[in-house]
């Protein structure tokens, strides 16, 4: 096995396995990329067993064979040489990569291929969308997606692909974020409804960075298959029921704010430095022409931010979980949002302003504080 690839070819790839490989290291073997070399190209795939991605580039093919070396080493080696740069990779003694560029030499320990999960193909239907919908759709749920492995449905977020277009939903049990997209899916018969995990969405995300790119997507009894621009990634669903998000999204919360985006975050985050860092509480009190944002922790101190506002309705005070909020206006896109609130036991719900790209609704729990 021996080849000739490109640094700023390779090195794009290999950044795109990355976030894919296992870092646990449980498995040896799924710390390794497997590297195959055959005509004209270099292909490089990583799994964790869950996700899996293959990805590929020009070489100049000396001798064709495989091997899986360390995806880090492999990776670091690779950005630390020159732009512009070529790399020879090579198979010497047995299972090692020896990895030469210019003045520079590396010998990197490999492992057989044999030993290297078999990533699963799909040869059938398959539906497109474009590539920077999806991506901006991801951004703006994913983070509401939760940390709690146990809670193994709300590992990832729920997919529904229909006649309508894309839905993407995403909850923690403390908030939920929801975004519709309309438009005519290619291929597309019937509706599509899977849960997708969040590594998946995340990789996914990445390989749709760019705005032409469109993504292909299929699913069968147990995996998801996904290409994109010559890209092909495989990933596990999720099993279990995901909840009734509608019944999740207030319709009658009577206390409706206009809010400049960038000066209500401005006003939490300054707010959130005196926030219990656990809870991250915050207080709003709400008034005639004014929102009050508050937060004291008995050791530390207190802070106020006000924010004037348009409202004559009754007063009121709720408390939020000021990362939650924030997390929601960084992606609103939006100069302002609408905050729609009831009382301190009902859920607030923001939505941006204006827009109408998209449907994007982001739910929030208060807090008692």
């Amino acid at each position: 096995m021996e080849f000739t690839v490109k640094k700023n070819e390779i090195l794009k790839e290999l950044g795109y396995v990355q976030g894919v490989v296992e870092k646990k290291n449980t498995i040896p073997i799924l710390s390794n990329l497997l590297l195959e070399a055959a005509g004209s190209n270099l292909t490089i795939m990583a799994t964790d067993l869950d996700v899996s991605i293959r990805c590929s580039c020009p070489a100049k093919v000396k001798s064709s064979g495989a091997l899986t070396v360390s995806a880090r080493k492999v990776f670091d080696i690779v950005r630390s040489l020159p732009d512009e740069s070529e790399i020879s990779f090579k198979l010497a003694d047995k299972e090692w990569m020896a990895v030469s560029s210019g003045p520079s030499r590396f010998k990197v320990v490999g492992m057989h291929k044999d030993n290297f999960p078999v990533i699963p193909e799909y040869s059938g239907r398959k539906w497109t969308v474009p590539g920077e919908v999806f991506r901006n759709m991801v951004s703006r749920t994913i983070f509401a997606i939760t940390q709690e492995e146990s809670r193994y449905s709300l590992n990832g977020a729920l997919l529904v692909v229909n006649a309508d277009g894309l839905r993407l939903v995403t909850t923690d049990g403390h908030r939920l974020a929801y975004i519709e997209k309309r438009l005519k899916v290619e291929g597309l018969e019937g509706e599509f409804r899977v849960l997708v995990p969040r590594k998946t969405l995340a990789e996914l995300a990445k390989l749709a960075g760019d705005p032409n790119r469109m993504v292909q997507f299929a699913k069968d009894e147990n995996h998801l298959y996904f290409h994109v621009d010559g890209r092909y990634m495989v990933s596990r669903q999720l099993a279990g029921q995901f909840p009734n998000y509608e019944m999740v999204i207030p319709k009658d919360n009577d206390k409706k704010l206009l809010l400049e985006t960038e000066g209500f975050a401005e006003a939490i985050r300054r707010a959130a430095i005196m926030a219990d860092e656990r809870s991250h509480g915050i207080k709003l009190s709400l008034s005639e022409g004014q929102l009050v944002v508050t937060s004291s922790t008995s050791d530390l101190g207190e802070a106020r931010e006000s924010v004037q506002i348009s409202y004559d309705g009754q007063p009121m005070e709720v408390g939020f979980n000021a990362q939650y909020l924030l997390d929601f206006l960084g992606v609103a896109f939006d100069k302002q949002v609408s905050f729609q609130l009831k009382d301190d036991e009902t859920q607030g719900l923001l939505q941006p302003a204006t827009e109408e790209d998209y449907q994007y609704s982001y739910v929030v729990m208060p807090m008692k504080l």
